[in-house]
């Protein structure tokens, strides 16, 4: 049975309800060897906990990665934003599976081709400056290592942050592994010979990440200086009558917000208040990776979210704390007829992330 075949059964056995699913890797190119496997990405409605799991399914070894589509679009963006986006190739590249959602999995392939295509944009001048120490010091420490162990564990770091480096400067994303030497080779195939050939010879590779080096701007040791967070800033204050309505809203509330990026130049904090009126409910949704505690200033609200397929609400009064996980759908209500109910709140990103939904199962 060929790969996509046997991928496609896989789900059809395991998964018979998914909403689409995607099989990609190795397994589907020239490239496949007898130990490659079937790396098969599926998307369940409602999956409360996304998960992997390697497995042998009839005679394929099968790596599963198994998601919501709340959680692949997070795992997406973590891959992006780390410049590996291992999971957006095994999807963009793979072949579509199933798909019982009307084409939003091409839809899904067309988006991350795009993306993929447009690359991860160049290094910042911190970046650059970063990774040119980084490979000076290692090319520092090959020309005076003695010990043979130790001169082998540096050549092969060293071949490393070159592939790096040409990938940054080329604007081109990284991989680790076997994917660094693929990124690498469809970018410039001739220094990666070069640094396979280089790699047990401690001249030729300090040759060849030398002419790396100076592409970037030169070897960089002596005058690095690399600033660490500021330790001492001033204090904002910002008084109650300045809260601001400029943050993201959901139907049934009102939230205003008094610490965030723009009002306090917070980095990972975002504070502020929740209104809802009385006789009031808000509409459901998630705040995406933020934690978000909470306050009760007055009334009585209740939040109210899904567990085992259940509602289950939680009702408070003044003094009360309530803390909401990332991503999981809720709402909060009002049931007094005549008090607005008033909460203060607290995520732990810069500004408030809402992603209203239209029911509280997770997607």
């Amino acid at each position: 049975m060929d790969p996509v075949s046997a991928a496609r059964a896989l789900v059809e056995e395991m998964f018979p309800g998914a909403l689409y699913a995607f099989v990609g890797g190795s397994a589907l190119t020239e490239r496949r060897t007898s130990t490659s496997d079937l790396d098969v990405v599926v998307v369940l409605d409602g999956l409360p906990t996304p998960y992997r799991e390697s497995l042998r399914w009839r005679e394929w070894p099968v790596e599963l990665f198994v998601h919501s589509e709340t959680s692949l679009r997070a795992y997406l963006d973590k891959d992006f934003d780390r410049r590996q986006p291992s999971l957006a190739r095994m999807c963009a590249e793979g072949a579509v599976l199933t798909d019982r959602t009307s084409g939003r999995a091409s839809d899904l392939q067309t988006a991350l081709s795009e993306r993929l295509a447009a690359g991860p944009g160049g290094l910042t001048s911190s970046q650059a400056e970063r990774a040119r120490y980084a490979l000076s010091d290692l090319l520092d420490d090959l020309s005076g290592a003695t010990d043979p162990g130790e001169r082998t564990f540096i050549r092969w770091q060293v071949a490393q942050e070159t592939a790096r480096m040409a990938l940054g400067l080329g604007r081109r994303w990284q991989g680790s592994g076997k994917w660094l030497l693929r990124e690498l080779r469809a970018h410039d195939p001739a220094l990666a010979e070069a640094l396979l050939g280089a790699v047990d010879d401690s001249a030729r590779l300090a040759a060849v990440a030398s002419d790396v080096l100076e592409r970037a701007g030169g070897r960089l040791w002596e005058g690095y200086r690399a600033e660490g967070d500021p330790f001492h800033q001033p204090l904002r204050h910002v008084p109650s009558g300045e809260l601001s309505g400029e943050t993201a809203q959901s139907s049934g509330m009102r939230r205003l917000a008094a610490i965030s990026g723009a009002t306090a130049g917070s980095a990972r904090l975002w504070m502020g208040q929740t209104h809802v009126s009385p006789a009031t409910r808000s509409s459901d949704h998630h705040h995406g990776a933020s934690e978000t505690a909470i306050y009760v200033v007055s009334g009585t609200p209740s939040f109210v979210f899904l567990e085992g397929g259940q509602e289950v609400r939680l009702d408070t009064k003044p003094g009360d704390y309530v803390f909401v996980p990332p991503y999981v759908p809720h709402r909060e209500e009002n049931p007094d007829p005549s008090q607005e109910a008033v909460v203060v709140i607290a995520r732990s990103t810069q500004e408030a992330i809402v992603v209203n939904l239209p029911d509280l199962r997770p997607r």
